[in-house]
């Protein structure tokens, strides 16, 4: 019997997490069928003395089962089943992950060094393009303890930001957004007990968190984005002025 390993395959059971040795493991199981590890090893192509370490850890991940057999022999669980149950494994792992950096935040920052005299909020500062610029939005909304305000054409849609609010917005932070909608972008914004004004506005999207942050997108002749952002209070000033009046002259949404 031969069997000629599938790299494509491979390779992309490396994204699920697991280690070349165990990618072709799984792939010769998957060819074998129920068999022993001396099998699998030779098929394979994994050392030995590696073998054994590679399908425990394959039955970890859940992608084996094992026959405490003399000696034991492994199964193969089918594709689609194995995947799946990685992608709850890594989900898990995630989110352990993702709680165990958050409460850190507080250590790492107490421990950065400071600038002696820092005139970090009286800055402007570009960013460039859509990757960045998203980051930034997500960033400020989940900073936000007070209130977001948004200003723009089609607001959700312009730098594909649906579903931020919904994730990232604290509970009982004000949302009001200025512009023009469509219909998901407003159900949305009023799924997180948002409030919507339809106006037509000199803004392409800006957003101001607190009245501390704002960030104003703008794009090029070939519709590329770039923005400014400050924390500067006498910049941030005339547009909170600028919101509040067209606010009060906007049509409230049903």
């Amino acid at each position: 019997m031969e069997i000629m390993l599938d790299e494509s395959f491979i390779n992309a059971l490396r994204d699920y997490g697991l280690t070349t040795y165990e990618a072709r493991a799984y792939y010769v199981l998957l060819a074998t069928g129920e068999t022993g590890a001396g099998v699998i090893a030779k098929f394979a192509g994994i050392p030995q003395q590696r073998i054994y370490d590679t399908l425990s850890s394959l039955e970890r991940k859940g992608f084996v089962q094992v026959m405490h057999t003399n000696p034991k022999r492994y199964f193969p669980l089918n594709v689609r089943r194995a995947l799946t149950n990685r992608l709850r494994q890594l989900r898990a792992e995630f989110n352990s992950r993702i709680e165990e950096l958050k409460e850190r935040i507080q250590e790492i920052e107490d421990k950065a060094p400071r600038p002696v005299d820092s005139k970090e909020g009286s800055h402007v500062w570009i960013i460039e393009g859509g990757e960045a610029i998203t980051g930034r939005i997500i960033e400020m909304i989940s900073s936000a303890e007070r209130e977001v305000r948004l200003a723009g054409d089609r607001l959700l849609f312009t730098l594909n930001c649906r579903g931020v609010f919904k994730s990232y917005l604290k509970s009982g932070v004000s949302l009001y957004a200025l512009g023009t909608f469509e219909t998901p972008c407003r159900k949305e914004i009023e799924s997180v007990g948002g409030r919507v004004r339809e106006a037509v506005v000199d803004y392409h999207y800006v957003i101001v968190v607190d009245g501390k942050k704002m960030l104003l997108v703008y794009f090029d002749d070939d519709g590329i984005p770039s923005a400014l952002y400050t924390e500067n209070r006498d910049i941030i000033k005339p547009h909170l002025k600028y919101f509040d009046i067209i606010w009060n002259k906007g049509n409230l949404t049903p």
